[in-house]
């Protein structure tokens, strides 16, 4: 070969070689543009206008939450008022979902992803079904989680396309979940006294002199009684630290066939009042608030009209008697 042929052959290399790497260059860009573009691109700009949301785990009923003003309810449960943390996860979910890799777009392989309109349980797909205001409803599908790096498989209802997000959404698929559990977050610290009075007459009344004063006291103790130790009385009260439900129910629904096996009176150093009755019906234990006042926002969120059902262990800890607080001999 001569040096012009040599010349040639190593210009027509190097010309292939900048048309790969352009080539690359290009894909490159292109994936990049995929990896960055929002999943939900088109709904963007009116997210913020939802106003219903429906999930439909495979095999169970639709839980649908609504909005009434500026808050989120269940219309299920009598409008009760649903959890502010899995709508907030939802929504940032919706909002921040990008792209990551468009995956198949054969509905046959949509069974392995978990995201089949029918079939078995497992193949099948979460129902996601948003609902807003002046704008048609979105139907979305969501699979399994990504086998390659974090995300989640998912698709458009009605479409075949499957993509890879960097979203997982974590969305709670029974109705309990979506209820908004909290009962009472009292501060402890500004607790004055709990008094409890039983069916059968029995009373007892923890209480402290002031704020700094850590052990609230039992008023009913003798001086030959001592107590098991000196803070035993303390979990009565701090059970309405951060008193959550285990159930609610309306309280014209849940029809009590008998007086409440003990009332109790909550007072607080600013002044502050909560009064309330513990019934037990059948086997369970429901928790009904009668009066508050004084009460900072947030402190007291339960109703009056309704009725919560407490677990066996919060039960134990609220309906103690004096023999219960006492050391043994």
């Amino acid at each position: 070969m001569g040096r012009k042929g040599l010349i040639a052959l190593i210009v027509i290399v190097l010309l292939c070689v900048l048309g790969y790497l352009a080539v690359q260059r290009d894909q490159q860009q292109s994936t990049a543009q995929i990896e960055r573009a929002p999943w939900l691109a088109a709904e963007q700009d009116y997210l913020g206008s939802l106003q219903a949301v429906e999930v439909e785990q495979p095999g169970q009923p639709p839980v649908r939450i609504e909005r009434r003003d500026e808050s989120w309810v269940m219309p299920a449960k009598a409008d009760y008022p649903a959890a502010p943390e899995p709508l907030a996860r939802l929504l940032r979910a919706l909002r921040e979902a990008r792209t990551v890799e468009a995956k198949t777009a054969n509905a046959q392989w949509h069974g392995r992803l978990g995201l089949a309109e029918q079939g078995q349980e497992d193949e099948q797909a979460l129902r996601l079904r948003l609902y807003f205001d002046g704008h048609p409803e979105l139907n979305l599908r969501l699979g399994n989680p990504s086998q390659q790096g974090s995300g989640q498989l998912v698709r458009r209802a009605g479409e075949d396309q499957v993509w890879q997000i960097d979203q997982v959404f974590e969305l709670p698929t029974h109705e309990l979940q979506w209820l908004d559990r909290r009962v009472s977050d009292i501060p402890f610290a500004s607790v004055k006294r709990l008094e409890l009075r039983y069916a059968d007459g029995e009373t007892l009344t923890l209480s402290k002199t002031d704020a700094e004063q850590y052990n609230f006291t039992v008023e009913q103790l003798r001086k030959d009684q001592k107590l098991s130790f000196e803070g035993v009385a303390n979990g009565m009260v701090t059970l309405f630290s951060n008193l959550r439900f285990a159930d609610a129910a309306p309280l014209a629904q849940v029809g009590f066939k008998q007086a409440p096996m003990l009332t109790f009176s909550l007072g607080g150093f600013d002044g502050q009042k909560l009064e309330g009755l513990l019934y037990k019906q059948g086997e369970q234990y429901w928790l009904v608030l009668a009066e508050h006042q004084g009460f900072k926002a947030g402190e007291i969120s339960a109703r009056s009209d309704w009725a919560y059902r407490l677990e066996a262990d919060q039960v134990q800890r609220l309906a103690k008697k004096l023999r219960d607080l006492l050391a043994m001999n």
